[in-house]
């Protein structure tokens, strides 16, 4: 008979300060739990393990300015998650492992500009690391988990030339990653751009054109095994209709 009980508290808290009325200071911390499997149900396979749990603090600030025209935000944050289920290669045993963490800082910034135009960007670093890993008896301590990237941004670019007639571009960066837990196999950064154009013909019935990878880069958005990778999608044009109703 298969006999599993978890309990589990999670609490926030929070403060929010304004020292002017366009800029907000505030900082939380909270905790949290991940389930072993969904919400509702787990196999017979992890009756052995407990929830994955974790907690974070956040500072940060955000401000309004040009007469609310711009906006920006800016926070650091430092997580920390314990107990995590890990597995080496596809046939290993799943084990729980001690803890990860990850601390770093992001920034936005939106602008609206004349005539319609305005910019929307967006970054963040991170410095992730195992701060308590051992499996299979090789200790992964100091390392950076597999697949996260330390540095992501995105510029988007809008222009609403009428009411009916709308354009985006956007440039997204994704920073290096490593594809294993003993960070042997590295998969490179990359950077794509890709494009909107949407046109209203009436109030109820859009067109819309997605550009995808203009410049037909390759480059992998995912890992299988180590060190087998899965690119990402070539230079793609797509064609939609929107109907309101």
């Amino acid at each position: 008979m298969l006999d599993k009980r978890l309990h589990n508290l999670t609490w926030r808290v929070g403060s929010v300060y304004q020292p002017i009325p366009t800029v907000s200071l505030y900082a939380q911390y909270a905790t949290g739990v991940d389930p072993l499997g969904t919400l509702t149900t787990y196999s017979t396979g992890q009756v052995q393990f407990s929830n994955a749990v974790g907690d974070q603090v956040e500072v940060g600030a955000k401000a309004v300015f040009l007469d609310g025209r711009g906006t920006a935000t800016l926070a650091a944050y430092r997580i920390v998650k314990k107990r995590l289920l890990a597995q080496l290669t596809p046939t290993s045993p799943v084990e729980q492992v001690g803890q990860r963490s990850a601390k770093g800082i992001e920034a936005a910034v939106s602008l609206d500009l004349p005539y319609g135009v305005g910019i929307d960007a967006n970054g963040s670093v991170l410095d992730a690391t195992f701060d308590d890993f051992v499996s299979g008896g090789t200790r992964f301590d100091g390392n950076t988990p597999p697949d996260v990237p330390e540095a992501l941004a995105n510029l988007w670019l809008r222009w609403n030339a009428t009411r009916a007639l709308q354009a985006r571009a956007g440039l997204r960066y994704v920073g290096r990653r490593y594809s294993d837990n003993a960070n042997s196999f590295r998969v490179p950064s990359y950077a794509t751009v890709d494009a909107t154009l949407s046109y209203a013909v009436t109030p109820l019935l859009a067109v819309d054109i997605h550009g995808y990878n203009l410049f037909d880069r390759n480059y992998a958005i995912s890992t299988y095994n180590n060190h087998q990778w899965v690119l990402g999608r070539p230079r793609a044009v797509d064609v939609s209709l929107r109907v309101g109703f």
